[in-house]
Parts: C-alpha cells; structure tokens; sequence
C-alpha cells in the first residue's frame, strides 16, 4: 500500500499528454491540489508562479479530461482485475457555475440564468464490500435550448435525448477489457428500454431500479401492478442510513420475485422486440412512525428465485449510493462549482484531475476499512505516526491503519465515541489536512533550529 500522501501521483504516473514539461507540472500540481483539495487554485498553489503555470496547464489545449483520466482507468480496471465482482454504477450529476458567463455553459435547473454542465459517470464498486475502485467511464455536455414542453413522444425519439447517455454508458463500459464478474447498477432514471434492451441482447448482468408500469406480453397487464399481485417469497432485513432529519434504522422488507416479458413502447420508431427480465418487489410493509415506507421495484438479469439470491440483487443496489458520495465528493471535497476557470473545456480539464482526487478521497475511507490491520507505517510517515502518537495518548506507538486513521478522523472533528461507528471520507479528510498543517509546522520548526 503506498503512503496516502503519493497515492496520487501513483494514479497519474502514466499520463501521456505528449509534452514532458507538462506531465510534470500535472504531477505537481496533483499533489498541491491532493494536499488541499478544497482550496482555489492560489491557495493550493501557493504562489503566484505556480497558480499561472496551473492556469496554463488547464488552458493548454492538449490537457484534456480523457487524457487525465487515462491513467486512472487503466488502475481502476487493475483493482477490479483482483475482484471477484464489480458494479458498474452509473449516474449523472450536474455541476452548477451560477450566473458566470463561462463559455460552453447551458442552463441546469429551472432557471435559464444559472448556467452549468453535465456529467455522467461509471464507477467501479467491489460487489461484496462496497470498496470504490475508481471512474470506468465519463461523458460530459452542456444543455442547449430548452425543449418544447408539449413535445410529442415519437418527435422526441427522433432527436438525440439525453436518456441515451445510459447506453453510451454500457457501451463504454463494454470496451474496457474486465474480466471479471460485472453487473451494471441504475438508479430509477436508468429504467430506459434501449438500455435494457442492450443489456439483455448482449449477456451482460444489470440491476436496474425500475420506474415505468411497462407493457406485459400478450395482453397480460402492466409490469409493476403485476408484481405486486405475485405471493411473497419472504423477507430480508437492511439498515437504511440516516437521511433528510430521519435517524438510521433497520428496515424489514417484504419480498416478490418473478420473471416477465416487457413489450417496447409504442412509440418506438421500429418496433423493437419483447425482453424476459426478473422483477423483485421489495416493500416495507411496516415502517416506523413518520418513516416513509420504503418500496423498490428491481429489474434484473440475476437469479432471483429464492430470498438469498434477491436479497443478493437488493445488496448490490444499496452500494448504488457510493456514486452520490462521488458527486458529493467533487462538490464539497474538491469545490468544483466554485472553479474560477472561464471556459467549460478548462473546468472539463479540472473535472478529470478532480474525478481522481475525489476517488482517492472516499478509497482512503475504504483502505482503512479493508486492510484495517495493516501497520501504520505503510500508509504514514514517522513524523505524522509520531504527531498523532503524541496528540491521542492511547494511539500505539506502532499504532494499525485503522487505528491510525480514526485518530486522523479525530483530528477532522470525528468522535470516535463507542457507538459512532467508522469515520467518514469528509472527516479523514480534513484531519488530513490538519496533520500535513501539523507536519509543515514540525518541519520548518526544524529547519529554523
């Protein structure tokens, strides 16, 4: 395990902008923004020739987001090369510039004055553990004009809609040479037929959360109210985490399975074929006082024939959330949204350093987790073990990861009370960045004795 301080440039050791002097300055300038990522790009950089080489660097017109993220990928399809199954995980997320007059911006939102971009993403997830491996696939855009209101549904299959991002998505994904056992995760959004279709024409796995009462074969109802008319196989339990002033609870759900034939929608410029799909129904029949119950209805490829084998699909979407902490990640943790570079190829540039940065920030969460009784020393310098020694007098001298970590966590205001269970990203994170302040200090103290 390398120590967390150059878990970046190990990600970026690869890139190939086609100009040494370049991916140089792309390794300095990652480590400045690794060390402080929520920073502007004068405060990360620290002076003024650095913070105009790093404008540079993001005006150049070779330093591209796909450039960036080269690298990266080939080290996420390597750790998923050492799993027994992944998720690929997709989602969008828009990324809001306010009322900036960037170029390339479109409108995000209801008001047409805010403008902004759009990214959709596939992550990689360990289907057993929920470890974040890293981006898979990314596509970008900004909206043009709004759409007519009233638009009819075959005029609006005749141009480009962004719904066909999924199937690019699966698409991109496809081309990567994985070999392991993959299953691709959506969110409700994702209940669109041409990739459900594709999904199923080609082999490929998928868990999709279904969102449209689609068409049965031969004239036999609608695919959600039927599922709902199928005897229960039994129920699970699962912990749903705490949410809008909603305290974490244990959730018991009931359970339906079966397996259905969906017709194409109508207007469908060709007809299309039938698809045989399985559909859990997954409903909590007794939720707790002012709890909404919860209620899922899960398209999938998986078996889905006895309570284990559903329970499996639902736990592998509940590892659909690790994509919001990504876009939380990219907001909060690296302050996307508040980038002051003034056209949208520059801030596609940040994007692709940012993705990264944001995706070491929630694995040096999980790395904790995973290899939790790993020394110290292989993930921290001595002079940071011996700070954190000194700060938390119960830390062993030669204290584990996990340990280790908690103790950073604590430095980020985390409790580490008996019942407030493992840390999060955003607190490891800013204890980190208060024990490499800590570290600075130790040194030019040092230097000036």
């Amino acid at each position: 395990m390398p120590a967390w301080t150059d878990l970046v440039s190990q990600e970026f050791a690869e890139v190939d902008l086609g100009d040494e002097r370049l991916e140089r300055r792309c390794q300095q300038l990652v480590s400045q923004l690794w060390a402080q990522p929520d920073k502007s790009l004068p405060q990360a950089c620290g002076n003024w020739a650095d913070t105009k080489a790093a404008y540079r660097f993001f005006s150049n017109e070779r330093v591209t987001r796909e450039k960036l993220l080269e690298p990266h990928v080939a080290q996420t399809i390597l750790r998923c090369s050492r799993e027994e199954a992944i998720l690929a995980i997709q989602d969008t997320t828009s990324f809001t510039m306010g009322v900036r007059h960037s170029e390339g911006l479109g409108p995000v939102g209801y008001i047409d004055e805010v403008r902004g971009f759009l990214a959709h993403s596939a992550l990689a997830v360990c289907a057993t553990d929920g470890e974040i491996l890293g981006v898979l696939h990314q596509e970008v855009w900004a909206r043009g004009k709004k759409k007519p209101k009233n638009e009819r549904p075959r005029t609006v299959r005749r141009r480009p809609r962004e719904s066909e991002r999924w199937v690019r998505g699966i698409e991109g994904v496809s081309q990567l040479s994985i070999q392991t056992k993959l299953v691709h995760v959506f969110d409700r959004e994702g209940d669109v037929y041409e990739a459900i279709e594709l999904l199923e024409r080609t082999g490929q796995r998928f868990v999709i959360r279904a969102s449209s009462n689609r068409r049965l074969n031969g004239g036999q109802g609608y695919l959600l109210d039927n599922i709902r008319k199928t005897p229960k196989l039994g129920s699970m339990k699962i912990e749903v985490a705490a949410r809008d002033g909603h305290e974490a609870r244990a959730a018991v759900l009931d359970i339906r399975a079966t397996t259905s034939r969906i017709r194409p929608p109508l207007e469908l410029k060709s007809p299309g074929r039938e698809i045989e799909v399985g559909i859990i129904h997954l409903v909590e029949s007794k939720p707790g006082p002012g709890c909404e119950a919860l209620e899922w209805f899960l398209l999938t490829s998986e078996a889905h024939a006895t309570v284990e084998e559903c329970a499996q699909v639902a736990g592998y979407y509940t590892k659909r959330w690790k994509i919001e902490e990504f876009h939380m990640a990219l907001k909060t943790g690296c302050r996307l949204e508040d980038r002051q570079l003034q056209r949208r190829e520059r801030l596609e540039a940040f994007l692709g350093m940012a993705d990264v940065i944001a995706i070491l920030l929630l694995r040096l969460r999980d790395l904790a987790r995973r290899d939790a009784d790993a020394l110290a020393h292989t993930m921290l310098n001595p002079i940071q073990i011996s700070l954190l020694t000194k700060k938390y007098h119960k830390l062993d001298e030669q204290p584990t990861v996990r340990a280790a970590l908690r103790a950073v966590a604590q430095l980020g205001g985390f409790l580490g009370r008996r019942g407030d269970g493992e840390p999060g990203w955003r607190t490891i994170w800013r204890g980190a960045q208060s024990l490499l302040l800590m570290e600075y200090g130790c040194i030019v103290a040092a230097g000036v004795a």
